[in-house]
């Protein structure tokens, strides 16, 4: 799967689709290869750098730059120390280089259910596979199942889903819709590491991986939180819909 900023574009305006330039775009990629249980799909966070904050001193500085997902020269956090060197300074010219250009960054992540659910679905009509589409303002940050240690976008707004409900531990794109509010959120897997395999991390959530990679999302939809008043845009395609 080859994604660039430019695809998605494409892809976005081919599917009549809103791309935005004053806040995130949080796209999901479901892939065309259907293994089950296994975190195989792309989360991709597309977003225009804006400017620093004046008057930062040095320690506010390396947060702000943290919390921005600019690294040190070695690939990893900076360390907040109020101390400018080699790390802080490439990260520093990282942002100024970026300033008013497009970001991407891109995570693994399951857009479908795990075979728990799917054999052992909560409703009766079956289990949740979000449809593919773009679902405005849907999500705001919240905390997954209202844990104070799972922060988490929660579902705020009707999104529709497939019911699958055959019950052979694979997600199915067809089949009954439901639209309506079924706790769809976006959040992590486990609290450390690589999860394995889905399990019963999704009755229907798009779920990371890796909670380091889910921190990084939240980090900027952190930095939005005020501007788009809590209210965030999820679009979820398709491999095969994706502009090569």
């Amino acid at each position: 799967m080859i994604v660039t900023i430019d695809n998605l574009k494409n892809t976005f305006t081919k599917l009549g689709y809103t791309w935005y330039i004053d806040r995130p775009n949080l796209i999901g990629i479901r892939t065309d290869i259907i293994v089950p249980n296994i975190f195989n799909d792309l989360f991709c966070m597309i977003w225009t750098q804006e400017s620093m904050p004046d008057g930062l001193n040095y320690t506010q500085k390396q947060t702000w730059l943290k919390n921005n997902l600019f690294f040190g020269k070695d690939g990893k956090d900076l360390t907040i120390d109020g101390k400018f060197g080699n790390n802080s300074n490439y990260a520093l010219n990282t942002y100024n280089t970026s300033l008013g250009k497009e970001r991407m960054f891109t995570w693994t992540i399951t857009t479908d259910p795990g075979t728990y659910w799917l054999n052992h679905p909560m409703n009766k009509l079956g289990c949740a596979v979000l449809k593919h589409g773009q679902y405005k303002n849907c999500w705001s940050l919240g905390f997954h199942n209202n844990k104070s240690t799972h922060p988490a976008l929660v579902q705020t707004g009707p999104v529709t889903v497939y019911r699958d409900n055959d019950k052979n531990g694979t997600p199915n794109e067809c089949g009954v819709e439901d639209t309506g509010y079924f706790g769809v959120n976006i959040h992590r897997s486990n609290a450390t590491g690589k999860t394995p395999t889905i399990d019963k991390w999704s009755a229907g959530c798009q779920v990371f991986q890796q909670k380091i990679d889910h921190d990084k999302m939240l980090s900027i939809c952190n930095q939005y939180k005020t501007k788009v008043n809590n209210k965030f845009t999820y679009t979820l395609i398709r491999e095969k819909e994706e502009e090569k």
